[in-house]
């Protein structure tokens, strides 16, 4: 078996495999073969006599954790896995599952994923009789889950509410705790405090768990390093894994000093660099170095290219921001043309909000793609909401626009309301839209429906006297002020986010003034089948961490973009944003090109852009 295990290894590689004993520090650089040396590791322990159930390998997601345990499977020549292999959260839940007792939790507890997390808190509103924006649920949980995997108090994160977030989180763990349910905040948060305060629970299970392995070590929050510091015994046979370098998770609460402390936490520590990279090529891997070197907080490290040739790495100028989309889908349409395969392409951006000109012109090439890990543009929710305004005003009779909008943002109308309302409309035989001034003369509804149509009516009202008096880009701007949305989407954590969506959606309506073969337009945009066949995978820089493509287009490199003018206050900040563009130039295996506009269209005026700092930094362009 041993040779099995050592077998292609390079010279760091089976360095780090064969240490036994006491911690280790790996830094795996970007296509390094980080997961095969995990592997090959675990393998290693159990040929020197290490047990099986002794060894604990924790990752962020099931898909790296069933490669591990495939990979194990096929090297130990057995079905019998018993090492304990999975992500943070399923380790929580199966600690949960036999410790929960311990402050009162039957095993049977129910884990309350994002949707009924979401869902409860906006009962606990109501129960308070706290009228919230819409949006302010997901608003409290992120506060609530921040919260927890920081283990910082609500006050100590701050942020501006339109009432205080305590009592309402407060009710919300009571709620949860007499419903017998964690969220998944909790399956690290609740290990982490138990282990914590409980001596003998520690060392329980310090005894089981002799070694411990820690793939993207880089991108653990607070909660999940005190918890791991908690399962650590004497003998700190604790291996982690990662690489500083790709650390681009702060704003969810990573830590990236966990992995640089890490000497001072275990300072007997070996550490192993892997600099070999077996993805990219030389070109590619000189720009990522010649960037990330400009990092003050990061460990000394240099990737060196297995393979050789590839075009390397290039940067595209453009007048604005619809050329720069359609070179782009033209450059892949040669591509395409000469047999490489959609998969092996991958188009990324900083924000989302600079998808809709790159899916438009694929749209118009025919080019198949699909947005990874989120949705198309014209899917999201915000630009669905704004779009459904504009459909009623065309055709009054657009009973699913109406019910989209009747209560958006919240006004009290409810489901029962409406369905009377279309009860009324259909004995009289006309539009819903088109009865509401009779419904509530004739009090068809009461209560809270009733003021709700009354505010509707007028929001109605408002819009409709404005069509043609200027182009449709103007009037999205009145509706999103005239109903409220804009403030509504203001109170969102990701509010910022959705309305340079919409911001987006307006620059593209400018000067256009036929309402109805507007929304035809985007109708079919948003219809394109994006299931058939292979597609062109286009996401954001932060979505296209842990994959790899032959080819990668990185657009938007301007001051503002990326860096992100909410991520340039403080030197960590930038260093994140360099990291991030690091990643996406690291994801290439033959080529990247990086792009940038000198004019974009931004919040619906032609803004004149200047070249990310960055693209200065990196040498082999």
């Amino acid at each position: 078996m041993q040779d099995r295990i050592l077998a292609g290894l390079n010279p760091q590689q089976e360095r780090a495999v064969r240490h036994t004993d006491g911690p280790l520090l790996i830094f795996a650089g970007a296509g390094s073969g980080k997961t095969r040396v995990i592997v090959h590791r675990v393998a290693h322990l159990i040929s020197q006599g290490v047990h099986p159930r002794e060894i604990l390998c924790l990752t962020f997601t099931n898909k790296a954790a069933g490669e591990m345990k495939e990979r194990l499977k096929v090297i130990l020549q057995t079905d019998d896995m018993q090492v304990w292999a999975g992500t943070f959260h399923s380790f929580g839940a199966w600690f949960l599952r036999r410790e929960a007792y311990r402050i009162g939790y039957p095993s049977s507890f129910v884990i309350y994923d994002e949707a009924d997390q979401r869902s409860l808190i906006s009962k606990c509103l109501k129960e308070l009789d706290i009228k919230g924006e819409r949006g302010m649920d997901s608003t409290l949980a992120w506060l609530a889950n921040f919260a927890r995997d920081t283990m910082k108090d609500v006050e100590e994160i701050g942020g501006n509410y339109p009432y205080d977030p305590q009592p309402v989180l407060s009710l919300y763990e009571k709620r949860k705790k007499e419903c017998n349910a964690f969220d998944f905040a909790d399956l690290l948060y609740v290990p982490c405090m138990m282990l914590s305060s409980d001596e003998e629970l520690r060392e329980k299970y310090r005894g089981r768990f002799r070694y411990i392995l820690v793939d993207e070590y880089q991108d653990t929050n607070t909660a999940q390093y005190v918890f791991l510091m908690n399962l650590v015994g004497d003998s700190c046979n604790i291996c982690v894994v990662g690489d500083d370098d790709q650390s681009i998770y702060g704003w969810r609460g990573a830590n990236v000093s966990n992995i640089l402390k890490f000497r001072d936490d275990f300072p007997n520590a070996e550490v192993i660099v892997l600099e070999q990279n077996y993805r990219s090529t030389e070109g590619i891997l000189k720009a990522a170095s010649s960037l990330i070197a400009n990092n003050r907080y990061r460990a000394e490290k240099t990737l060196k290219a297995v393979q050789c040739g590839g075009k390397d790495i290039s940067i595209s100028e453009h007048i604005d921001d619809e050329r720069e989309a359609y070179h782009t889908a033209f450059a892949i349409e040669k591509l395409l043309n000469s047999g490489v395969s959609p998969c092996d392409i991958g188009v990324f951006y900083r924000v989302n909000s600079l998808s809709r000109v790159i899916e438009e012109a694929f749209v118009r090439k025919g080019i198949p793609y699909a947005v990874y890990g989120g949705m198309r543009f014209y899917e999201r929710r915000e630009i669905k909401d704004l779009l459904a305004y504009l459909r009623i005003l065309v055709n009054p009779s657009d009973e699913e626009a109406l019910a989209r909008i009747i209560n958006t943002p919240s006004r009290g109308v409810g489901e029962k309301t409406v369905a009377t309302l279309r009860a009324y409309a259909r004995n009289r035989g006309m539009a819903t839209v088109h009865i509401i001034d009779d419904a509530i003369a004739q009090k068809k509804v009461k209560g809270a429906g009733l003021k709700g149509l009354e505010s509707f009516q007028w929001v109605y009202r408002d819009i409709v006297s404005r069509v043609g008096l200027g182009d449709i880009a103007s009037l999205l701007k009145d509706i999103m002020e005239i109903t409220g949305l804009e403030r509504a989407l203001k109170a969102e954590i990701d509010g910022e986010d959705r309305l340079n969506n919409v911001r987006e959606l307006i620059s593209s309506a400018s000067g256009l003034r036929d309402i109805s073969g507007y929304l035809e337009e985007k109708a079919l945009m948003s219809a394109v089948d994006v299931e058939a066949g292979e597609r062109i995978s286009v996401m954001t820089l932060h979505m296209s961490k842990g994959l790899e493509f032959d080819y990668v287009f990185i657009l938007g490199l301007e001051e503002g973009l990326l860096p992100h003018s909410r991520s340039m206050e403080t030197t960590l900040e930038i260093e994140e944003e360099r990291r991030l563009l690091y990643v996406g130039i690291t994801r290439a295996r033959k080529e990247v090109v990086l792009s940038w506009s000198r004019v974009r269209t931004i919040y619906g005026k032609e803004v004149f852009q200047i070249p990310s700092g960055f693209l200065s930094e990196i040498s082999a362009c």
